[in-house]
């Protein structure tokens, strides 16, 4: 799975803006809307309903690419940084500071969530994480946006796995709904896969 700019969304007549995202991000998830923004500037791709809803997806798989990006981008950037700000170049400086940032919001987290999918995962198929699902309450889009979820899965044919809370029943429910198996418990939550539809 690709990283996009341009993520896919649920057909609709007005676009469910970036903006629009991390706003409705920050607010379900308690957050600052910044660290929200930056949350959904770090996924592999991001799935949006125009009504109100947005899903975060993670490859499990690419952990070594991911981790080269982010090396291959901090490390020259910050080296860089250095040695103007000792010669004095600022313009530079500033350039090379700005890069070497970027890189450590965006690319190290999304590195971060790789390897712990990896991990947590151990994927022997093409895997998916799906996070960070919110939505405005009570309008039906949890499930409009989770049929998004297995369109784009079955497209790409990822099996999509998430972790979900025990006592959410709603949120269980909704993806019981939607396929998801629970396949292990750890602690007070629930791992849940839904494999590759084959029709």
């Amino acid at each position: 799975m690709a990283s996009s700019s341009a993520p896919p969304t649920a057909p609709a007549s007005e676009p469910f803006r970036f903006t629009d995202a991390a706003r409705l991000h920050a607010r379900r998830f308690n957050k600052h809307q910044l660290a929200s923004a930056l949350r959904l500037l770090s996924a592999d791709q991001r799935i949006t309903h125009p009504n109100g809803g947005i899903a975060l997806l993670t490859e499990a798989g690419h952990v070594a690419r991911s981790t080269l990006a982010f090396v291959a981008t901090f490390v020259p950037a910050f080296a860089v940084m250095l040695v103007c700000i000792a010669n004095g170049k600022v313009a530079i400086a500033v350039t090379a500071t700005a890069i070497a940032a970027a890189s450590a919001l965006v690319l190290a987290p999304r590195c971060e969530r790789q390897i712990r999918a990896h991990r947590t995962y151990v994927p022997s198929t093409r895997t998916w994480v799906l996070s960070d699902v919110a939505t405005e309450p009570h309008r039906g889009i949890g499930d409009a946006l989770m049929r998004e979820v297995e369109r784009c899965a079955d497209q790409a044919s990822a099996t999509v796995v998430l972790e979900v809370a025990d006592v959410n029943e709603v949120a269980k429910r909704l993806y019981l709904k939607h396929g998801f198996r629970t396949f292990r418990q750890r602690a007070d939550r629930l791992l849940m896969r839904r494999a590759v539809d084959p029709t």
